[in-house]
C-alpha cells in the first residue's frame, strides 16, 4: 500500500511514523508547504521521501491523509486532486466535519472516496518535533461516512487506523460537530478564559500564578496548545460552539445563583452529580469477549454509512467489518466484530430499533 501524507505537523508526523511501522505500508510520501518540516519528517521517520507538490505526493497513492489545519483542508485537496488516482481514499484529521464533508463530496469524482476522520489524540507540543509513533495507541479515531462511501473503502481505512492502534468509531458529521463543541471546543475556550482571568488578576497579585495548584493546572492544561488552529475551528463549527457556550453560560448563571443565595443543597447536588458522572467516564479499555453481529442488509447505496453511524452513535466500537454479497444479488450480510458484551448489546438494540434484524454470536 502506498500512502500520501499532506501536512507534517504533530498529527501528520505521528501518522507517518505509525504508518511506516506497518508491514502492509510500502511507502509514505510526504508534502508540507514548509520544506523544513517535510525534511524533518523524513529524518524523524515519518516519511520515505518528499514530494514537491500536493499532486505529486498523491500520485498513485492508495490512501491520502490530509493532516493540515482544518481551514486548509479544502485547499489542500483541491491542490492535490489532479494527481489522485481512481479508487483512492482521501481522509482528513480535522476536528470539525460537516462543512468539509459536504464540500469535498461535492467536487471529487465518483471514483474517489472521501471519508472524513478525526483522531482524538494530541499534546501540548507543536510541529514535527512533538510527533511520536504511539500517539494514537488506544485513542478514538472518529470516521464520518456518507452514503457514497463503499464498504471496501471503509474497511480499508478502518483496518489501517486500527493497525495504527486506534479505536475506530463512526458518527454522522453533524453529530460529530455537536459532540466536539461540548467535549473538546468548549473545554479549550473555557481553559483559555480561566487562564486569562488568572493572569489578569496576577498582574496585581504577583504570587497568584505561582500558587496555582494541581487542579487549576489540570483544567487549564489545554490552553497551552497552539492557538492558531482554534481560529479555524471556531469559524468552521461556530453554530455548535455558540450553542454550547450559551448552555454553559446558563448553567454557570444557575450555579452563581446557588452560591449567592447560599443554597447548600443545590450546590451539593450540582457537585455530586458531576462527581458521579466523572467517575462513570470510560477508563482505559481492557480486552474482553468478542461478539459477532450479523446484519442482513439490502444492497443499496448508503446502507454501510447508516449501520456504522447507528453503532457509533451508541458508543460501540467496530473492531472489524466485512460484507458478503448474496450470489443472487440485491442483498448481503454485514459482519461486525464488537468487543464487550455491553457494547454488543447496545449495537444490537440500535440496529433492531431501526428495522434491521441482527443476530449476535460470541466468538
Amino acid at each position: 500500500m502506498r500512502v500520501a501524507l499532506l501536512g507534517t505537523g504533530l498529527i501528520g508526523g505521528s501518522i507517518g511514523m505509525a504508518l511506516r511501522a506497518l508491514d502492509n505500508v510500502d511507502e509514505v510520501v510526504v508534502y508540507d508547504r514548509s520544506p523544513d518540516s517535510a525534511r524533518r519528517a523524513v529524518e524523524r521517520g515519518a516519511g520515505d521521501r518528499i514530494a514537491g507538490t500536493p499532486a505529486e505526493a498523491v500520485h498513485d497513492a492508495d490512501v491520502i491523509f490530509i493532516a493540515t489545519p482544518v481551514g486548509a483542508t479544502l485547499n489542500a485537496i483541491k491542490q492535490a486532486i489532479s494527481g489522485v488516482k481512481a479508487g483512492a481514499i482521501i481522509t482528513d484529521v480535522g476536528s470539525t466535519k460537516s462543512r468539509v464533508v459536504d464540500e469535498v463530496t461535492s467536487f471529487i469524482g465518483e471514483n474517489i472516496t472521501f471519508l472524513g476522520g478525526h483522531p482524538m489524540a494530541g499534546s501540548e507540543e507543536d510541529g514535527i518535533e512533538g510527533a511520536k509513533e504511539g500517539l494514537f495507541d488506544g485513542a478514538w479515531w472518529i470516521l464520518t461516512p456518507t452514503p457514497r462511501v463503499e464498504p471496501a473503502a471503509y474497511r480499508t481505512l478502518h483496518g489501517l487506523l486500527s493497525a495504527m492502534g486506534s479505536h475506530v468509531i463512526a458518527l454522522e458529521p453533524a453529530l460529530h460537530d455537536e459532540l466536539m463543541a461540548i467535549i473538546s471546543h468548549l473545554p479549550h475556550l473555557t481553559a483559555a478564559t480561566m487562564m486569562n482571568m488568572a493572569a489578569d488578576h496576577g498582574k496585581d497579585k504577583a504570587s497568584l500564578l505561582s500558587l496555582a495548584a494541581g487542579g487549576f493546572r489540570d483544567i487549564t492544561r489545554v490552553a497551552a496548545s497552539n492557538p492558531g488552529i482554534w481560529i479555524d475551528i471556531c469559524r468552521e463549527n461556530a453554530d455548535a460552539i455558540v450553542r454550547a457556550l450559551g448552555e454553559f453560560m446558563d448553567r454557570l448563571g444557575e450555579l452563581r445563583d446557588f452560591v449567592a443565595s447560599g443554597a447548600s443543597e443545590s450546590i451539593l447536588g450540582h457537585l455530586d452529580s458531576a462527581r458521579v458522572s466523572r467517575q462513570s467516564l470510560a477508563g482505559k479499555r481492557t480486552d474482553g469477549q468478542l461478539f459477532e453481529i450479523l446484519v442482513p442488509i439490502p444492497d443499496r447505496p448508503g446502507v454501510l454509512a447508516e449501520v456504522t453511524t447507528l453503532v457509533g452513535n451508541v458508543g460501540a466500537n467496530i473492531e472489524d467489518i466485512q460484507i458478503s454479497h448474496a450470489e443472487e444479488g440485491g442483498r448481503g450480510v454485514l459482519r461486525l466484530l464488537i468487543l464487550g458484551d455491553d457494547q454488543s448489546k447496545r449495537a444490537h438494540d440500535a440496529l433492531e430499533s431501526r428495522g434491521y434484524h441482527p443476530r449476535s454470536l460470541s466468538i
